[in-house]
């Protein structure tokens, strides 16, 4: 083994050092010979552990990047907060994760959290074994049921209150918010949309998204209405004239990301129940399957991969497809 004395020390003078895949692995400070070759021997199983097997860390950190390259960014963030419970399994390999230690963790989760959030963290987890199933042939999430949560109740704002806080909003502010609930697009969909994705001559907007299987950056055109026509009118006018964007945060130049105070603010001062910006998304969804839109058409228009996602999205706001 290769174990070493060194004659300069006479407390703790021995250690190892061996060469494994081109890296040097050596430890200093033992005070027998003995102490050192057990030493590296554990230390060369360990290895041998890692090598053979993928820690749990390494999985994280697959999961991770993918979402980073194909989802989201707060689909992304999310991931890496709800994965990050699970910091002391870092040195653990997948094979030696068990459905008990799953099933435990996740209750000591809601209970501190609650339900919803245990189930949040529970699709997290199973996805990062899913990714490296060929390898362990088991995923030790499946089969554990998801903790009984209260189904919410989905608020469908009325014109009439949308009206409101539409009356108390500054021009701008008017157009942007107009804006996703003429289109019914998700609130990263209207951010994220450029100059270059409004065709004036059609009266037609491109949105995109990653809400696809796969993670996919997919297209959609939209008809606009005649509010959401001169919304983006009234952008136009006002635009700055350095971005590429249709709504541009003035205190930066760039896009917005998610104006998450800005809405609540206008609902309360309104006197209307506060909402988040998919409410509006329900209630162009409502105004198209009251207006005897098809299946077909509510789909295409909200950018649903298929019709079965879209009827449990209306049967959820109270319409049978």
């Amino acid at each position: 083994m290769p174990v070493y004395r060194r004659p300069d020390r006479k407390r703790n003078p021995w250690y190892f050092k061996f060469m494994l895949n081109g890296d040097l692995k050596r430890e200093y400070g033992f005070r027998t010979q003995k102490e050192a070759q057990d030493a590296e021997a554990a230390l060369r199983q360990m290895l041998l552990r890692f090598q053979t097997h993928t820690a749990f860390l390494t999985a994280v950190t697959k999961r991770l990047d993918y979402l980073k390259a194909y989802s989201t960014p707060g689909h992304y963030r999310d991931n890496r907060t709800l994965l990050a419970r699970f910091a002391e399994w870092k040195e653990l390999l997948l094979i030696e994760i068990t459905r008990e230690m799953v099933q435990n963790r996740l209750i000591e989760i809601a209970q501190k959290k609650g339900n919803p959030n245990a189930n949040k963290t529970l699709r997290a987890l199973k996805s990062v074994f899913e990714m490296s199933i060929e390898e362990i042939g088991r995923n030790p999430c499946r089969g554990i049921k998801m903790f009984p949560v209260e189904k919410p109740v989905i608020f469908v704002p009325s014109k009439e209150q949308i009206s409101k806080v539409l009356l108390l909003a500054t021009p701008g502010d008017q157009a942007y918010l107009s804006l996703i609930w003429q289109t019914g697009g998700r609130v990263r969909e209207v951010n994220n949309l450029p100059w270059e994705d409004v065709d004036w001559e059609k009266r037609q907007v491109r949105l995109w998204t990653r809400k696809k299987r796969g993670g996919n950056r997919t297209p959609r055109w939209v008809p606009l209405t005649e509010i959401a026509y001169n919304c983006l009118r009234y952008a136009w006018k006002h635009r700055d004239k350095n971005s590429p964007w249709v709504f541009t945060n003035p205190r930066n130049g760039r896009r917005y990301d998610y104006r998450d105070k800005f809405f609540h603010t206008l609902c309360r001062q309104a006197g209307v129940p506060e909402m988040g910006y998919h409410a509006l998304r329900h209630r162009r969804a409502s105004e198209l399957a009251e207006g005897g839109a098809s299946l077909a058409h509510i789909r295409d228009f909200l950018g649903h991969e298929n019709a079965v996602t879209t009827s449990n999205y209306l049967k959820a706001l109270g319409y049978n497809f």
